[in-house]
């Protein structure tokens, strides 16, 4: 692997075990299968085609904490659509810009249409932190942006700081980046 990450392609990086169940499964069915197949996220289908997704995360708050019954809730209600894919080839700034674009942690992976995985904000983040990456690499025309939230800094000390604190540490694993 190159020393620059960020302009690694994301095949790399993907999570392969992809697992797509119909939107008519039951929550508790796929967080079982979520458990059992030690993934963090169930692609939704309509008609045998990807439409959606299903974090644990949805799960935890939309179904857990909203009180509502796993076991007749359906992957159709609670999942988040439309579906945001990358190619294959693209590059791993490219995935993350658009995360943080749209707001999600997970984008689906395809070579064509055929989808080949999931490439996650953890998985990306997770090799960030090890590789030497400069942080002139990361900047934006406004003064220096955050690649994850889109916050400004004034200068690069700042952002690294910003990057340490809220996404490497605990922000970016545990809380929704939208909200620094």
């Amino acid at each position: 692997m190159s020393g620059n990450i960020l302009d690694e392609p994301l095949h790399k990086f993907i999570h392969k075990n992809v697992v797509m169940l119909d939107g008519n499964e039951t929550i508790e069915k796929a967080a079982r299968t979520m458990r059992d197949e030690q993934i963090g996220s169930i692609l939704v289908s309509e008609k045998g085609e990807a439409v959606g997704i299903v974090t644990e995360r949805d799960i935890l708050y939309k179904v857990v904490a909203g009180g509502k019954d796993s076991s007749k809730l359906k992957l159709k209600d609670i999942m988040s659509k439309p579906l945001i894919s990358i190619d294959s080839n693209a590059k791993v700034k490219e995935a993350i810009a658009l995360m943080a674009k749209e707001g999600i942690r997970r984008l689906v992976v395809k070579e064509g249409k055929k989808v080949v995985g999931v490439i996650s904000q953890r998985a990306v983040v997770g090799d960030l932190h090890k590789a030497d990456v400069s942080i002139a690499e990361i900047d934006m025309p406004k003064g220096v942006s955050c690649p994850y939230c889109g916050s400004n800094f004034d200068n690069k000390n700042d952002l690294s700081k910003h990057i340490d604190r809220m996404h490497i540490g605990a922000g970016l694993l545990e809380g929704d980046v939208r909200q620094f």
